[in-house]
């Protein structure tokens, strides 16, 4: 097709010089043919040169005379026909060159925005298996090769992206690609007759992985240069990567050891001041005839503190469990039920103090029974230490509120649902509301503090 179109285009000119031979001088078809010829070389070398040829011949043999004859009647006109035949090679050179450098340009342009994309992809990759996915595919997409991706696991290279099977041979050509950072396989000094070509993931002087590319054309020098860089890229976001899982890791054993230590330290006191008491009024009670009084109220003062210790070790048991990623065992149950088992547990705590309750009697709540009642029995425990009653208890289908008639919140009531925080220097460990918090998003749901309008606060649980 390209010769063609550069014979059409050279008779074309000679037609066209012939129809306009009454009003037109030797030197317009030369013009025209030189057009042609230019023509002729937007289509390759090949066909340029060819146009060239046939402008020489067509206008020695139809315009310069004696006309229709390979004859030249003057000399000069040899000198036009090698000006001809030059600028036609000239124009042909240079514009075969333009359309070399074009292609390469656009070849760069596209390599480039592929390791942009590709680089901009990794960057936002968060697994090893992310990573080497996006690499597989973008070479796939850029050069048109199988492509997979080699991730050490334990003592083997496990492909994590790309679904090309390996033969034994090329699997070793990995291995060995891996284990020595350095490419193997078609067109490098390892295995120059392979299939494929392995290239190793680099990070320093050690490598992450390993590049596998089958049925590799005769790839150039501007190609090996996206696939060394891919690699490169692709190596560093893996090692960053494993870093952020390890460095994740390490921040979870901080901060497991930072609460074992906030744990230890601010329950030690809660535990051992009900044992102190516990001890003395059962070494009394072992060791001291009493009245029947006197050994009644150690004996309740026994009991209260034995209650207290239940109550923070029950706290500190359903924190862990649910922190652990316990799924509450959710059921429907009556709000009636409840309230109303929190309320008896609490019984001698509340004592003579007023309770308001407001209960839907047909409110059924979908929760854990045993979980939830913790949340009502520590919003209630709080009321009682920090605030003033009447305490109010209201309950329906999706909400739960509890509220008081204390001095309210005078900062962030948000920090109270944080551990080892307390809102006075009543008795306590801090960890009451954290536990709320925990249970009812365990459920789904939300707890916030507020101001209660008339003073006092209000605690509400929404599923």
């Amino acid at each position: 097709m390209d010769y063609s179109i550069a014979i059409a285009a050279i008779a074309a000119v000679t037609a066209i010089g012939l129809a306009a031979e009454a009003y037109t001088t030797l030197a317009d078809p030369a013009m025209l043919y030189l057009i042609a010829i230019t023509a002729a070389s937007l289509r390759g070398r090949g066909p340029a040169l060819l146009a060239a040829s046939l402008a020489v011949v067509a206008f020695d043999v139809c315009f310069v005379p004696p006309r229709f004859t390979f004859a030249v009647a003057d000399a000069r006109y040899l000198v036009t026909f090698a000006v001809m035949f030059g600028a036609g090679l000239a124009i042909s050179t240079l514009t075969t060159r333009l359309r070399r450098e074009e292609v390469e340009a656009s070849g760069r342009e596209q390599r480039t925005a592929a390791l942009l994309a590709f680089t901009r992809e990794v960057a936002a990759a968060t697994t090893s298996a992310d990573v080497a996915i996006a690499l597989a595919r973008h070479l796939e997409d850029s050069l048109g090769v199988a492509a997979a991706v080699l991730l050490p696991e334990g003592t083997e290279l496990v492909a994590a992206a790309g679904l090309m099977p390996l033969a034994a041979h090329e699997a070793t050509t990995a291995r060995w690609a891996y284990e020595h950072r350095a490419v193997a396989g078609r067109g490098a000094e390892t295995l120059p007759d392979a299939r494929g070509v392995c290239v190793p993931l680099p990070v320093g002087d050690s490598a992450v992985g390993v590049l596998v590319l089958q049925r590799t054309p005769a790839l150039g020098g501007e190609q090996r240069e996206l696939i060394d860089a891919m690699a490169r890229q692709a190596g560093v976001a893996i090692a960053r990567v494993e870093l952020a899982a390890q460095a994740k890791d390490a921040a979870v054993k901080i901060r497991t050891e930072e609460l074992r230590s906030s744990l230890l330290s601010a329950v030690s006191h809660d535990l051992r001041t009900p044992l102190a008491v516990i001890t003395g009024a059962a070494t009394t009670l072992r060791d001291t005839e009493l009245p029947p009084g006197e050994r009644d109220a150690l004996l309740s003062s026994i009991v209260d503190d034995a209650t207290r210790l239940e109550r923070v070790l029950a706290n500190l048991l359903q924190l862990t469990r649910v922190e652990t990623g316990m799924t509450p065992a959710r059921e429907w149950v009556p709000a009636e039920e409840v309230v109303g088992a929190a309320l008896t547990r609490l019984e001698t705590a509340i004592g003579d103090r007023a309770v308001e309750l407001d209960v839907d009697a047909d409110a059924q709540l979908h929760v854990d029974p045993v979980l939830f009642e913790q949340v009502v029995i520590n919003l209630i425990e709080n009321a009682l230490k920090h605030a003033a009653p009447p305490i109010l208890v209201r309950a329906r289908a999706d909400e739960l509120a509890i509220g008081d008639r204390g001095a309210g919140f005078t900062r962030d009531p948000a920090r109270l649902f944080e551990k080892f925080v307390r809102a006075s220097s009543a008795p306590g460990a801090g960890l009451g509301l954290a536990v709320v918090r925990a249970i009812v998003e365990a459920h789904g749901g939300t707890v916030t503090a507020e101001n209660r309008p008339g003073g006092g606060a209000l605690f509400t649980v929404k599923l």
